[in-house]
């Protein structure tokens, strides 16, 4: 009887709670932007979160945001969640049998 039981997948997925945790950041970064409020204090002057949210491609370039600081950890979270979200995603599908 043991024998016919399939081990059960998990429903929830590491690579949905990556996907999801960037989503949840992503709308309170719009809420936050549209209420012209910003949690993060300007940065220490010639920091390096100073001169990398100065720079043209935040202020110019990629501007989903009116705060040049959201512009910056929104790239910044994509480029670490995105990749392990996507690989663990692809894993996923192909390890179905």
């Amino acid at each position: 009887m043991t024998d016919i039981l399939k081990k059960v997948r998990p429903i929830r997925k590491d690579w949905m709670l990556t996907l999801g945790a960037f989503l949840v950041v992503q709308l309170l970064f719009i809420v936050l932007d549209n209420s012209s409020w910003s949690p993060f204090k300007e940065f220490s002057e010639g920091g390096l979160f100073d001169r990398l949210s100065d720079m043209k491609f935040f202020t110019e370039w990629f501007t989903p945001y009116k705060t040049k600081e959201f512009n910056l950890f929104t790239v910044l979270f994509a480029i670490i969640f995105l990749p392990a979200a996507i690989m663990s995603a692809i894993k996923d599908f192909f390890s179905r049998k």
